[in-house]
């Protein structure tokens, strides 16, 4: 849990972290994130940044992550994993825009190492309790990746591929048949941000068998 806020030296909040309700510069938007939850302006999503994430509205998300250069080095690193999985399995590019869009509402590319809800973990806040695999399955973004598009050698749950029809299917649909969240309508508000990502990474991302 995020520790209580304590004083520190008035500083001039640079006007790319601005608190203001209308979003940030592309690129700093952890950062106003931050600057507006009190948080120290690291520009990554340490744990209490990402706490602060779970709680906040979908609206201070959105305006939080607009373009890709708004995750931190590690998020993308994960999301490029995602995408080369997709190419090493075969997936189409709008299967690998469904698996981006639901780690972008589950978790922000964040791989949870320690559960967030029940025994969630992982970037697809995958559960060990209902079939995903084990915690150390889960939590290694290859492999979870593989579970999430129905091409890994364990689990009980059906991925993408395994969705009658998921080609022609609403994409945030989609993401619901496979994650069966309480939240279903979450999903569709990432489907720009995933295909501009995708676009953007996808060209230097190797296949990952």
């Amino acid at each position: 849990m995020p520790g209580p806020a304590q004083a520190a030296t008035p500083r001039t909040t640079p006007p790319h972290v601005s608190a203001s309700a209308g979003g940030a510069a592309p690129g700093h938007g952890v950062e106003w994130f931050q600057a507006r939850h009190g948080l120290p302006r690291t520009g990554t999503i340490d744990r209490a940044t990402a706490r602060a994430l779970e709680r906040a509205s979908d609206v201070e998300v959105r305006q939080t992550f607009r373009t890709a250069a708004d995750l931190g080095p590690e998020e993308l690193a994960n999301a490029r994993t995602v995408i080369g999985v997709g190419k090493g399995a075969g997936i189409p590019e709008q299967g690998q825009v469904i698996a981006l869009m639901t780690a972008m509402q589950e978790s922000k590319f964040v791989n949870y190492l320690v559960p967030v809800d029940h025994d969630s973990l992982g970037i697809f806040q995958q559960r060990p309790s209902t079939g995903w695999g084990t915690p150390e399955q889960i939590t290694d973004v290859p492999t979870s990746s593989k579970s999430f598009y129905g091409v890994a050698p364990f689990g009980s749950n059906p991925g993408l591929i395994q969705i009658d029809g998921w080609q022609t299917m609403p994409p945030g649909d989609v993401c619901q048949a496979v994650q069966v969240s309480a939240f279903p309508d979450r999903y569709a508000q990432w489907e720009q941000f995933a295909r501009d990502l995708l676009a953007q990474e996808s060209p230097t991302v190797p296949p990952i068998p």
